[in-house]
């Protein structure tokens, strides 16, 4: 019984140690507000400039760590279909999406000559925080392509990875235990 307790105590007091010492990773969504000048024409885009971009100053377009950042200018980077990547897409304060994917998911002809639809496309976020862990993400740009008049998001995709250290550490639990009854 020694043994159990003594291997509990220090099992717990290591879930601690290590528990404290890795970042969490980013969680939240950020929306923008600004324009976008999209060329190309019907069925391509070729390429997409951000002007006069800022974070949304609705609160519930704002939410997670990225609370607080309302009103913010951000930094977006014009982008060629075509460009290598990883590509960093936008920058607002101690945060930075990287770009891995570019797609263009939906894409229709509108009246007056303009395209509507969602570029779309996945990432990580980073942040120079160190408690901060760097985080798988989603944006996508939607609207009125050609015309400008567009929105931008981001969506933070944490990994389960403390739910799977959780389940690992109780499987070991479990082994332990079936182990010392078999002796």
């Amino acid at each position: 019984m020694k043994k159990f307790i003594t291997l509990i105590t220090s099992s717990f007091l290591l879930f601690l140690a290590t528990s404290s010492a890795y970042a969490t990773p980013i969680e939240g969504v950020i929306r923008f507000t600004g324009s976008a000048t999209v060329t190309g024409t019907y069925p391509t885009i070729s390429s997409i400039a951000f002007t006069d971009t800022y974070v949304s100053l609705t609160d519930a377009n704002v939410t997670g760590d990225f609370d607080g950042l309302e009103g913010w200018a951000a930094t977006f980077t014009d982008y060629t279909f075509g460009d290598s990547l990883p590509y960093v897409l936008w920058a607002v304060d101690s945060f930075t999406f990287t770009a891995t994917n570019f797609s263009i998911d939906s894409l229709t002809p509108a009246l007056g000559g303009g395209l509507t639809g969602t570029i779309s496309g996945s990432g990580f976020l980073t942040s120079i925080d160190p408690l901060l862990d760097t985080t798988s993400g989603l944006w996508a740009i939607t609207g009125e392509l050609l015309n400008g008049q567009v929105s931008f998001s981001a969506t933070t995709v944490p990994a389960p990875a403390g739910a799977a250290l959780l389940g690992l550490s109780l499987l070991g639990f479990g082994f332990a235990r079936r182990n010392k009854k078999t002796k």
